[in-house]
């Protein structure tokens, strides 16, 4: 509705109590306390005044006639005046007139020395006042764009000689357009002590509490969108903004002095109009978005409802701006009631306290709403207003919600992050102490495997040779001198340094193969002679292959348990092996004449040999395969070695 249409003579008070305990109780109890301080500073100032019961109590008689004129009559018509009751609005009498109406009032005072105050609550838009002749106050602009006096009440104190004995005549001219209320509200003359301090009363309601509200509305908007800038997520914060900077803009009607920044009163109302329809839609929404609500249907109605309201309202002829200005302010007024109903139904429906606090005060808020929508129906006859005033205490109560469900908010991340720390503290200590077991776990399978390897190394290199020498001493006992008992020994010391310095070297050198496979050639060599074996080598790649000294050792060791099981299982009478570069890969083959064995059967049963050559195949990377038959038995070994022969090849083609 129109600001100027329905003007606020009164305030209303929201009553709330409630049974909860806790921070929401403090919290409820805070806005019952800011609503009584807000109530209790309006009825005192009031109460200051010993003519706040009624103006028309210290108010002396007075006849009241008007009549039209046009904009640039300085004087007033001699005809066509007719009486009038105040508040008068002259579209009642002269529906279509734009421009001047002159309001005249006589009235006889006996004696002019003592003086009498003169109150204007408001005229509508501009105008002048003239006492006995005499110029006492004029708006700056009496023509289009006018001034907009509409809100402001005026006070002057009349004594000699302006005022006279006997008749007094008092002429009030006003500019107006018949679209928008133009006439002239209650005017009252008293006391003067009476008159001001009922003046007082009316500067507070139409004047005062409007600019603390401008202010008030201006921060708690500025605040919620800092909020909502660092929040995007928050909705409800961006729609309270963006309700609050609406609301803003529309109530600058109530002291906008004139129509800036357009150009005339008649697109400053259109848009004044708009605006207070797209107030009730952003309520809407605010309501909506706080309830963690979404009504895609309604909320796409809004925003066409909105437009096409817009559109209406800039485009039609001014023959039609009454019907279409009063259709939108009805709908404006549905829609503000509708989200309040909607507002309280979800509200109760939700566990939220938050918005069971504020349904208290949109609810409450009805009932003024619907009183002012009932008066300018007609169906109330009063010009007592209370939507504009509980507004105030509205926005202020929904702005204290907000920053309670700010702070709730921040308590809820605070406990979560305690909750948080808690946990990653216990993970942590969880997380150490697996590490503490699997490190446990590692040390001890590194031990178990240093141990099999020891035990490999022992079986394969100091067990083979001394296998080979229980065996040249249970061939030929007594014919073994004392030279060849010494270089036993010596075997069997060179087995077991090699066996030291593979255990203990962390970051093995390269070896050439062709080195380490001299002596044990040398050695099986004459092992095989002893038992009349024919050995055939073939071993022309090995001096080009040079390999880590842990690889090195395997190879050797798999080289010396195939021989060792030749010589002692096999029966064989001729060997043959093979040790050379197949591309990237090196292989190794073991082959005899023996009788050979089940391996199929035995595999089940595999011995310590056997078991150990497959594990020094696998951490060569290789493959290990054997074949047996009647015909006899042959053990190959392959395995990537390409950084050792390009190694050794770029050496060779260097010398």
């Amino acid at each position: 509705m129109s600001r100027q249409e329905h003007l606020q003579k009164a305030f209303g008070a929201f009553a709330y109590g409630s049974a909860f305990r806790g921070a929401p109780a403090r919290f409820a109890a805070l806005i019952a306390a800011w609503l009584a301080s807000a109530i209790l500073a309006v009825a005192a100032h009031a109460a200051e005044s010993p003519a706040s019961a009624s103006s028309s109590a210290v108010s002396r008689a007075f006849a009241v006639e008007a009549a039209p004129s046009g904009w640039d009559a300085g004087e007033p018509p001699a005809t066509g005046w007719v009486p009038v009751a105040l508040p008068d609005t002259w579209s009642a009498h002269w529906p279509h007139h734009d421009g001047v109406v002159w309001y005249r009032f006589t009235w006889n005072q006996a004696d002019a020395s003592q003086p009498l105050g003169l109150m204007v609550e408001y005229w509508s838009l501009a105008g002048e006042a003239w006492l006995n002749g005499s110029l006492i106050a004029r708006d700056p602009s009496l023509t289009e764009p006018l001034t907009r006096s509409w809100d402001t009440p005026h006070y002057w104190l009349l004594s000699a000689p302006l005022l006279r004995a006997g008749t007094n005549t008092l002429l009030v001219r006003v500019s107006g357009l018949a679209d928008y209320q133009p006439g002239l509200g209650p005017v009252t003359l008293g006391a003067p002590a009476a008159v001001r301090a009922a003046y007082g009363r009316e500067r507070l309601l139409r004047r005062d509490l409007h600019l603390s509200a401008l202010v008030e509305t201006a921060s708690l908007g500025a605040f919620f969108l800092a909020l909502w800038l660092l929040r995007r997520q928050e909705a409800a914060y961006g729609w309270f903004t963006l309700m609050s900077g609406v609301w803003l803009l529309y109530t600058s009607n109530q002291y906008a002095t004139s129509p800036w920044p357009f150009r005339s009163t008649d697109l400053y109302e259109r848009v004044s109009t708009v605006l207070m329809l797209a107030f009730s839609v952003c309520y809407a929404m605010f309501l909506l978005r706080f309830a963690e609500r979404r009504l895609p249907r309604v909320e796409k109605g809004f925003a066409a409802g909105l437009a096409v309201a817009a559109a209406a309202m800039f485009a039609v002829p001014r023959g039609a701006v009454v019907p279409v200005r009063s259709l939108i302010e009805l709908a404006g007024s549905a829609i503000f009631l509708s989200a309040c109903v909607l507002f309280v139904k979800f509200a109760w429906r939700s566990p939220r306290f938050d918005c069971r606090i504020l349904s208290y005060f949109v609810g409450v808020f009805v009932v003024p709403l619907v009183h002012d929508m009932l008066s300018v129906l007609g169906i109330l006859h009063d010009n007592v207003y209370y939507a504009s005033i509980c507004a105030q205490l509205l926005t202020v109560c929904m702005a204290l919600v907000l920053a309670w469900h700010f702070t709730a908010n921040l308590r809820r991340i605070e406990r979560f992050n305690d909750e948080l720390g808690a946990t990653v503290t216990a993970a942590r200590e969880e997380l150490a102490r697996t590490l503490q077991h699997q490190h446990a776990l590692e040390v001890a399978n590194a031990r178990l495997g240093e141990r099999l390897n020891l035990a490999h190394d022992l079986h394969d290199g100091f067990g083979g040779t001394l296998v080979s020498a229980i065996a040249t001493l249970e061939h030929s006992p007594d014919a073994l001198p004392p030279g060849r008992f010494l270089g036993v020994l010596r075997e069997l010391r060179d087995d077991l340094r090699i066996i030291i310095d593979a255990a203990s070297r962390e970051q093995p050198e390269r070896t050439s193969l062709g080195d380490l496979l001299g002596p044990l050639r040398h050695r099986m060599m004459r092992l095989f002679e002893n038992h009349e074996v024919e050995c055939r080598w073939n071993t022309a790649g090995a001096d080009g292959c040079r390999l880590a000294g842990t690889q090195a050792v395997d190879v050797m060791r798999l080289l010396q348990e195939a021989l060792t099981n030749v010589l002692r299982h096999s029966g064989a009478s001729r060997v043959d092996i093979d040790l050379g570069i197949d591309g990237a890969f090196l292989h190794l083959s073991v082959r005899d004449n023996g009788r050979g064995f089940d391996h199929g059967a035995q595999g089940a049963r595999q011995g310590t040999g056997l078991q150990s050559m497959r594990a020094r195949t696998v951490r060569l990377g290789g493959t290990l395969t054997v074949t047996s038959g009647s015909g006899g038995t042959q053990v190959s070994v392959r395995f990537p070695a390409m950084d050792g022969i390009v190694q050794e090849q770029r050496v060779d083609v260097t010398a």
